[in-house]
């Protein structure tokens, strides 16, 4: 995982406006638990492009395991509206 994650910093600093990177890595991050530091990667996901849905409800669920009930309820029901019918 550790390869993973240092390809992923190393795609990053190169091309910073990746959001397939910093999803990937925040995916990493909550494997090993690391919830806040997946929510801060979604969260830049959103700042590059805020109709990712996936990254809504990512950074929801992690916000869910962190206790923070109201912002999770928040990111997936934004995730919900983005999602085509």
């Amino acid at each position: 995982m550790a390869v993973a994650r240092n390809n992923l910093q190393a795609s990053i600093e190169r091309y910073p406006e990746n959001d397939a990177a910093y999803y990937a890595r925040g995916l990493a991050k909550k494997a090993l638990g690391n919830h806040q530091g997946a929510i801060a990667d979604y969260s830049k996901v959103i700042e590059i492009n805020p109709k990712d849905a996936a990254a809504y409800y990512s950074r929801g669920l992690a916000k869910k395991a962190l206790g923070d009930y109201q912002g999770a309820k928040e990111d997936l029901s934004t995730a919900k509206r983005l999602i085509p019918d």
